[in-house]
């Protein structure tokens, strides 16, 4: 499971692109904390903190230190610049041990076929919709081909996952499989009903990180 990570943030006061960007300059993220019918809260957090949990260990979960108060987040949205290299604002939902959270990870593929039949490897699902505790999000599914073979690809349902971790996908749809040259390949279709976007977006958005307040 991803390791919990924590993060110091200060309170901040004002609003309006112009804060905002005062705290970029001075090498500081602005961001929000809401959820779980409190107040929302207005903070700011090193970049380069962040950008490494981010980055680095690939955080979703952080305890968050504000001015001495513990929370628990999940990191719910990240808003980049339009090269994806700065961040500008960040958004952390509070969350418990006891709260069930949708969100999407990678597939990883491990080792290799030990005969292909003259197929080729071909991924319809590079990425999955899940649904877990906040404490129990894996970094990603791993899946052994060694012993995949042609004509008998694995599905959805087929796969190890995690002890709590439920797949939102469809469960016949294929993740992985060798394939002959030439033909169609499998086509993904989309997780069920509230799967929900990715938690961690790369996007760009002029409106000031203040729109998050309509947030509880």
């Amino acid at each position: 499971m991803a390791e919990t990570a924590t993060l110091t943030a200060e309170t901040r006061t004002g609003s309006g692109s112009r804060q905002a960007d005062k705290l970029r300059k001075a090498g500081k993220v602005p961001g929000i904390v809401y959820g779980h019918k409190e107040a929302n809260v207005a903070i700011a957090v090193a970049a380069d903190a962040l950008d490494r949990l981010i980055r680095v260990q690939h955080a979703r979960v952080l305890e968050l230190d504000i001015a001495g108060k513990k929370e628990t987040v999940l990191v719910r949205d990240l808003q980049w610049d339009h090269l994806g290299r700065h961040l500008l604002h960040v958004d952390f939902a509070r969350v418990s041990a006891s709260d069930k959270v949708k969100v999407t990870v990678p597939v990883e593929l491990r080792n290799s076929p030990k005969a292909t039949g003259g197929g080729v490897l071909d991924q319809p699902l590079h990425t999955l919709h899940i649904e877990c505790s906040p404490t129990q999000i894996p970094e990603a599914i791993r899946i052994d081909i060694t012993n995949l073979t042609l004509g008998a690809p694995i599905h959805v349902h087929e796969l190890a996952l995690p002890e709590g971790v439920k797949v939102l996908e469809t469960r016949e749809l294929v993740v992985v499989q060798l394939k002959l040259p030439g033909a169609e390949p499998a086509v993904a279709a989309p997780a069920e009903p509230g799967a929900g976007p990715e938690v961690i977006k790369k996007e760009k958005k002029a409106e000031d990180e203040e729109t998050n307040e309509k947030k509880k």
